[in-house]
């Protein structure tokens, strides 16, 4: 990953780190008796959204990240390992739209946050038309369908 875009990334978190603690809390915690904190972090990321036609939200491109079993273990992992201090969560490295191969993308990175750091650990991309999920190769910048990242991931 290029410096660049780790920098990138870094001022992300540091912009994002309360929204995205919120929407990985929601994500694990829905409840039905308290609607409107679910509503307050999918609302500050609409406002973000760029002018192109989505058929798939920002919000169910966060949803269907969240819904990943990796996701979802790496989440169990970083809350058990930390003792609830630090959380996995996704945040929007950019809020422009990628695009590759004529589709527009959502830019989505799934870190480890906590109050004194945030370590991103994979960067996906979630088409707008069809939610396609494409993962970004940490050290060659190449984007993978997800069943080939698949066959990659290590706990």
């Amino acid at each position: 990953m290029s410096s660049t875009r780790k920098s990138a990334i870094a001022g992300a978190v540091a912009g994002l780190l309360l929204a995205s603690i919120g929407a990985w809390y929601v994500s694990n915690h829905k409840s039905v008796a308290a609607p409107a904190p679910a509503m307050a972090p999918a609302a500050a990321l609409t406002a973000a959204a760029p002018a192109a036609k989505a058929t798939v939200s920002r919000e169910q491109a966060v949803e269907k990240l969240m819904a990943l079993p990796e996701l979802k273990h790496w989440a169990d992992v970083i809350e058990k390992r930390s003792e609830g201090l630090r959380h996995g969560a996704l945040i929007e490295t950019d809020s422009k739209p990628r695009e590759v191969n004529g589709k527009s993308f959502y830019q989505l990175t799934f870190v480890e946050n906590g109050d004194d750091m945030a370590q991103a650990m994979a960067s996906f991309l979630v088409s707008y038309s069809d939610g396609e999920i494409l993962v970004e190769d940490d050290i060659s910048g190449d984007l993978l369908p997800l069943d080939q990242w698949r066959k990659t991931v290590k706990d």
